[in-house]
């Protein structure tokens, strides 16, 4: 079970001197009442009696709908949902053991195990034609060295320079690596995420199986990359003095990647076709070769699926819908309509109910998938209109189908990943719609300036113009183009521009509700710092 927002049950305090207040008030009315029903000629101790459990009932439904509501919006979920997600080539997080127990010279010509890891992770990158990859340092901490990036030379010269030295955090956390490599992908990252560990397996905090349960839990495949023999071999610790054995720990690492994917047996079966988490030999026969095959098998743009977690404020949003209508009822303590009353209650809780349901319809997976997308929750935004593509596809709904491709364009735009986006934009030519297809020609030309090609921007921008006049954006980038294409200043190129939004005022399929593309800004990373502390004998 996930909480989004734990700061929520704060408010449950408020609920304490609303219920004393409301204690009070009931006593003292009751108290007057009760004095009333006794000097009328109408007093009827049974009557008096059912109101004064009407009234208690109102209050304690009324404060169940208020604690429902905090729990809504407390953000509780628990289980996990496939999402369909489109992928677009890979990125892998090489974590490096740097601990000293790395130093420790059992590999083939001689080589210490960390000098055989650069070795290794050399050869790999050499083969795997412009993959991004991120460079995690692990020792007592986990460090992002080097985020997700295309830079070959940056990552070969941090693997010349790895040792222990680089981190003064002492002991061996290979868990703590696997966290920071989680946190080196990007939250709407449209990469097929990898993780391989380069460790020999040997740990001081045993946080191995829970970094590994947690990277379980986003579906991120992970590679335990073992090196050194499983002979121990005498080192010497991070104080230059204290002399300590260290050896491949294999059977630590295979066991535990195997409790890790027995537990993954919890997720819905038949959507999980391979373990999540392997042990491999570094000087295993083809052990290169099975890496290598994780990143190269998949086409550029192939549909997969994510597990996320479930969100349950529509269940608590129901009941606190229920205990309110069951507290309109409750008070009423008119005992001759009471049945009527209650019937009418019910009633207004089955047309909600079937309100709510009909959100689940197309349109209704349109307005989802614009709430993430505005919420910057692109990979559950491009689930949304995946799905809505996919409907509208079977059901042959031309129109419906091509203002979801341009839904995903836009995503993808905000994304970087360009291809993906000029794939979805050419299925817009053939639309009947000019503003669409005036909206799709304005963000091709975005992508084509964005990529430098200002030539070619103004071209589209230009066509855009002609498929509708009242472009203004396309007007003002067409100009913007047109300098760039003559200037190239640096200055200049610098410059954002964003995509368009269609207004779609004629559609009938539904009142501006792909309005989508507005002015964002680009994420900058965020470095991450180690504590640093002092070497010590544990330093291994």
């Amino acid at each position: 079970m996930g909480i989004e927002r734990p700061y929520a049950f704060v408010f449950l305090l408020l609920l304490i001197p609303i219920a004393v207040y409301s204690i009070y008030s009931f006593k003292r009315a009751t108290s007057f009442l009760g004095k009333m029903y006794r000097e009328t000629s109408f007093s009827a101790g049974n009557d008096f009696s059912k109101f004064k459990k009407a009234i208690l009932w109102r209050t304690i439904f009324r404060l169940a709908a208020c604690v429902m509501v905090i729990f809504a919006f407390a953000g509780i979920s628990w289980g996990v949902k496939p999402v369909p997600l489109q992928k677009s080539g890979d990125a892998v997080s090489f974590v490096f053991d740097i601990s000293y127990s790395m130093t420790a010279t059992d590999c083939p010509d001689g080589l210490s195990r960390l000098e055989a890891a650069s070795a290794y992770a050399n050869g790999l990158l050499e083969r795997m034609g412009g993959t991004e990859v991120s460079v995690v340092l692990a020792k007592g901490d986990g460090v992002i060295a080097l985020p997700l990036t295309q830079d070959v030379s940056a990552v070969k010269s941090l693997l010349e320079n790895l040792s222990p030295s680089l981190m003064t955090s002492a002991g061996s956390s290979i868990g703590k690596g696997i966290q920071a490599a989680i946190q080196s992908f990007p939250t709407n990252c449209s990469h097929n995420p990898h993780i391989w560990v380069f460790t020999d397996g040997d740990e001081t905090d045993s946080n191995l199986v829970r970094a590994l349960e947690d990277a379980g839990k986003f579906a991120f495949p992970v590679t335990l990359i073992g090196f050194g023999q499983p002979n121990p071999v005498e080192i010497t610790a991070g104080d230059g003095k204290t002399k300590v054995k260290t050896s491949l720990r294999a059977d630590k690492m295979i066991d535990a990647a195997a409790f890790v994917n027995q537990k993954k047996l919890s997720v819905p079966s038949g959507l999980i076709n391979r373990p999540y988490i392997t042990y491999i030999a570094a000087d295993s026969d083809g052990s290169a070769l099975t890496l290598l095959k994780e990143v190269s098998s998949k086409v550029s743009n192939v549909e997969s699926t994510e597990f996320l977690p479930v969100s349950r404020h529509g269940i608590f949003l129901f009941f606190a819908l229920l205990f309110f209508v069951l507290s309109y009822f409750a008070g009423e303590f008119d005992i001759h309509f009471f049945r009527n009353k209650k019937f009418t209650s019910l009633s207004m809780v089955f047309v909600l109910a079937g309100l709510l349901s009909s959100c689940r319809s197309g349109r209704g997976t349109v307005l989802r998938g614009i709430w993430d997308w505005h919420q910057k929750e692109y990979q559950k935004a491009t689930g949304q209109f995946l799905r809505t593509y996919t409907d509208a596809k079977i059901e042959e709904n031309l129109s419906l189908q091509q203002y979801a491709a341009f839904n995903l364009a836009s995503t993808y735009i905000m994304q970087e990943e360009y291809e993906a986006a000029l794939q979805r934009l050419n299925q817009i030519e053939g639309s009947d719609d000019a503003k669409l297809k005036s909206a799709a020609c304005y963000n091709i030309g975005i992508i084509k300036n964005r990529q430098g090609h200002y030539d070619e921007a103004s071209e589209y921008f230009k066509k855009a113009i002609l498929l509708d006049n009242s472009n203004i954006d396309a007007k003002i980038n067409l100009e913007f183009s047109v300098q760039l294409a003559q200037s190239r200043s640096a200055q200049s190129a610098e410059t954002e521009m964003t995509a368009t939004s269609i207004d779609n005022k004629d559609n009938t399929l539904s009142d501006q509700v792909f309005t989508l593309i507005q002015q964002e800004e680009r994420e900058q990373w965020k470095k991450l710092q180690s504590n640093r502390r002092e070497s010590s004998a544990i330093d291994y």
